[in-house]
């Protein structure tokens, strides 16, 4: 991987198929200084019905404020004011293009001492318009920063309208033909020291729906990246060509982050494209090629199960198919004539795909699986149907019922030696780990409780309370268990009961292999009478 220079921030615009956009004349207006008219024949191409003929363009364009020169951090603003405006083509499907259903977008570059695309835009705000009518959306405007010393300049690339209606868009895209690419209408003298231009790293060629990853540096600290994927002029910069992205920049101006390309080839024709990455400021650009992906692989198909009666469900997967595309699968029988209802699929970014498909008819020997309605891409997956139904046996047993139990690691709890010293000590150690078994097989909870006596000195006489002793459960359910088990509460111990563990009763089944733990402190009394003291813990499950 390499890295690339840089482009300045655009805004994305909407392109989608539906309903058709309007086409037409558009006219930008040129600052007083450097006033320029500009005509030449544009091409027009909606993405919906293709080729709508070619159109004469005349505009000027105005840039504010005007200067003599400019300063490296500069907010230029641009305006796009329509003299004559886009009209509705004649081949539109629609008699009337409802108001405010359309909006304005215009692409100017950016070249010299700053290369980038700036797009120039207008509310989605115009009366209706009848076939072959203007179509009168409103003036557009757009802005950018100046990065850069050094003469920028301002060519115009061209238009579109984006249309929609409801869930479907449509977009009209109109630019130069060949030999009619309009010139320079503005001219920009900037002075200043330039910033860091932001670069990334990215691969060279990759395939629709497939993940890439980015990386890059110089880009404004912690800023929020902005992804999008242009043509490969660097115009039409849309983020919805992107899936999705995990795109980061940290305190240092660094980008990190993976990328999904959409996976619709309409969205992303095989070509050539521009990832674009924004901090808001500057952007970075890399290119990128796009095809769809090919598996080397050879087109396979099973069935599961392969053996079936009628009215059953068979899954069918495949591999080593054309990626992102549809593929038909129906049930045939031996002189491959249709024995029930085609089910389509479409392959995911990989040439793979999974489909249900109802066997209706006993005549079925094999699924028919293939490309679109090609001959030759497909491939038969034989299946067996039978024609007797199949005989049940009924199968039976019985569980008895077992015990609930429990046994312990072992039966000493030793918290060593403590030197008296007139002051109050804290000691632990920990419970011998006890193992609990449930199996009753019934919907019953139990508890696990410990109750304390008193540790009592060798002369019969001195004690350390019950009560100095406490203990922290620690309980859990070993695999395979259908039961979860709660610690009971942290706390002194005393003679009444305290609980370690517990599974309660919720109307389930209930039973399992359970571990009981706890860590046990002991709090020394100031002054005692030396010896070793001894007690009882009782553990009780019930």
């Amino acid at each position: 991987m390499v890295f690339r220079r840089t482009f300045r921030s655009r805004a994305a615009a909407a392109l989608a198929t539906g309903t058709l956009a309007a086409t037409g004349l558009v006219v930008l207006a040129a600052p007083a200084a450097q006033a320029t008219v500009v005509e030449y024949t544009s091409e027009c191409v909606n993405d919906f019905i293709g080729s709508v003929g070619e159109v004469p363009s005349k505009y000027d364009v105005t840039v504010s404020p005007v200067k003599d020169t400019y300063t490296v951090g500069d907010q230029v603003t641009v305006d796009w004011k329509w003299l004559t405006y886009p009209k509705v083509p004649d081949r539109s499907p629609l008699e009337t293009l409802p108001e405010n259903s359309t909006q304005p977008f215009g692409d100017i570059a950016l070249a010299g001492a700053q290369v980038d695309t700036v797009q120039v835009s207008g509310p989605q705000e115009h009366p209706a318009a009848n076939r072959g009518e203007p179509l009168m959306v409103p003036d557009m405007t757009g802005t950018f920063t100046l990065t850069g010393p050094g003469a920028v300049t301002l060519t115009p690339k061209g238009y579109k309208t984006v249309t929609t209606l409801g869930a479907i868009k449509s977009a009209t895209a109109c630019g130069p033909v060949a030999g009619q690419e309009p010139g320079v209408v503005v001219t920009l003298n900037v002075e200043g020291a330039p910033t860091p231009d932001p670069v990334i790293s990215a691969p060279a060629e990759t395939h629709t729906g497939w993940e890439i990853d980015l990386t890059g540096s110089n880009f404004a600290p912690n800023a929020t990246p902005q992804l999008s994927l242009c043509n490969g002029d660097g115009t039409n910069c849309l983020p919805e060509r992107f899936a999705s992205n995990t795109l980061a920049v940290d305190g240092e101006g660094k980008l990190t982050g993976k990328a999904t390309l959409a996976p619709s080839p309409f969205q992303i024709p095989d070509g050539a494209y521009v990832i674009r990455v924004s901090d808001g400021l500057k952007a970075a650009l890399s290119p990128l090629i796009v095809t769809r992906y090919v598996s080397p692989d050879p087109r396979v198909a099973t069935a599961t199960p392969d053996v079936v009666g009628v009215g059953d469900t068979v899954t069918v997967t495949g591999s080593g198919w054309n990626a992102v595309g549809n593929v038909n699968i129906v049930p045939v029988a031996a002189d491959g004539s249709l024995t029930g209802s085609t089910v389509s699929a479409f392959t995911d970014p990989f040439g793979k795909f999974t489909a249900q498909v109802a066997v209706t008819d006993t005549s079925t020997t094999q699924i028919r699986v293939r490309e679109g309605i090609s001959s030759t891409k497909r491939v038969f997956v034989p299946i067996t149907v039978r024609t007797t139904p199949p005989l049940p046996q009924d199968v039976s047993a019985n569980l008895a019922a077992g015990s609930l139990s429990m046994s312990q690691a072992g039966d000493g709890i030793d918290f060593g030696t403590v030197q008296l010293n007139g002051e109050a000590q804290t000691v632990t150690s920990s419970l011998n780990q006890v193992t609990v078994l449930d199996a009753r097989g019934g919907n019953l909870g139990w508890t696990l409780t410990g109750s304390m006596t008193d540790l009592v000195a060798p002369n019969g006489t001195d004690k350390i309370p019950a009560g100095n002793l406490a203990w922290t459960p620690s309980c859990a359910a070993l695999p395979g268990s259908l039961s979860t088990v709660a610690n009971g509460t942290p706390g002194p111990l005393a003679s009444a009961a305290s609980t370690l563990c517990s599974v309660g009763a919720d109307g389930s089944t209930s039973g399992g292999r359970f571990t009981a733990d706890a860590e046990i402190t002991l709090t020394t009394p100031e002054f005692a009478a030396s010896g070793a003291y001894t007690g009882t813990l009782t553990l009780t499950l019930i």
